[in-house]
């Protein structure tokens, strides 16, 4: 690349922001990232997912990603940092889940370990109830193929380093006990609701958030960062949108984040990401 001083360097979260409901990005968008780069800006992936999570979305092109809130770091395809719960924390996290009834996963770089309740009720929320039988067999094994996901079953037999561990549960009380035993060690995230009956959130390392990891990279590429833009649409992009000189939050987005935002941009069924793209003069 070129000595550009106005290189720039986007960070683009996924669910909500880059792929719409489906799973899949729209073509204006697929270029508009592809001419990013190719006038000599850089453009990462900056996700809650692991890296399983994200292949599927590999062949659009990127410099590098960020998965796990922060805890894997990835450039051009070399991993330049990781952050892992010990054995003895996922032991303590996972018991204490168990005590008070919560699903939960374990999710290392390569493979996301859950079992078919957490899969199942994953998979209700974006069902409709008349779709349910039909559709969930097609759709669960579709999602054990597209996140690669094993039995827990699996993770005791050949344990991996962990990343963050995400919950579901019917019932805001079972969160009373894990919240006061994890909060120390973790940031106890609870997402807003996706529906009106199921609770889901996730615990990562204090300290490991989408900001650090952003503040991580342009220092390992040695950019300000002045350069920076970020996209986002939940509250586990506000990290990365305080610290982003320049703040995109999608249309569809928590009305909460886009009090932090430098700008709101359309929604992601509005190939928002393209259209912010063209007016910063990017592509």
């Amino acid at each position: 690349r070129g000595e550009n001083m106005e290189q720039k360097i986007v960070f683009l979260d996924v669910d909500g922001t880059l792929t719409l409901p489906n799973g899949e990005v729209s073509d204006n968008v697929k270029k508009s990232i592809q001419q990013v780069r190719q006038n000599g800006h850089y453009v990462f992936l900056c996700t809650g997912r692991n890296k399983a999570g994200v292949q599927s979305l590999m062949s659009i092109g990127f410099d590098g990603i960020i998965c796990s809130a922060g805890g894997y770091i990835e450039y051009n395809g070399e991993k330049i940092y990781e952050s892992c719960l010990k054995e003895e924390d996922v032991k303590e996290a996972r018991e204490v889940f168990d005590r008070n009834g919560i699903m939960y996963n374990l999710e290392t770089t390569h493979m996301t370990f859950q079992n078919d309740d957490m899969n199942e009720a994953f998979i209700k929320i974006h069902l409709k109830d008349d779709d349910m039988n039909s559709e969930l067999t097609r759709l669960l094994n579709e999602q054990k193929d597209r996140f690669n996901i094993h039995s827990i079953e699996d993770y005791e037999a050949h344990p991996l380093p962990v990343q963050k561990l995400c919950f579901m549960t019917y019932h805001e009380e079972s969160l009373k006990e894990p919240r006061k035993i994890l909060s120390n060690k973790y940031n106890f995230i609870v997402h807003e609701f996706l529906s009106t009956h199921i609770i889901n959130g996730e615990i990562i390392i204090k300290g490991t958030n989408k900001g650090n990891a952003v503040r991580f990279v342009v220092e390992h590429l040695g950019l300000s960062m002045e350069n920076t833009i970020c996209f986002g649409d939940s509250m586990n992009d506000l990290e990365m949108v305080e610290v982003c000189q320049h703040s995109v939050v999608m249309g569809n987005g928590s009305e909460v984040l886009k009090s932090y935002a430098t700008t709101v941009c359309e929604s992601v069924h509005d190939d928002g990401v393209y259209h912010e793209m063209k007016r910063l003069g990017l592509c």
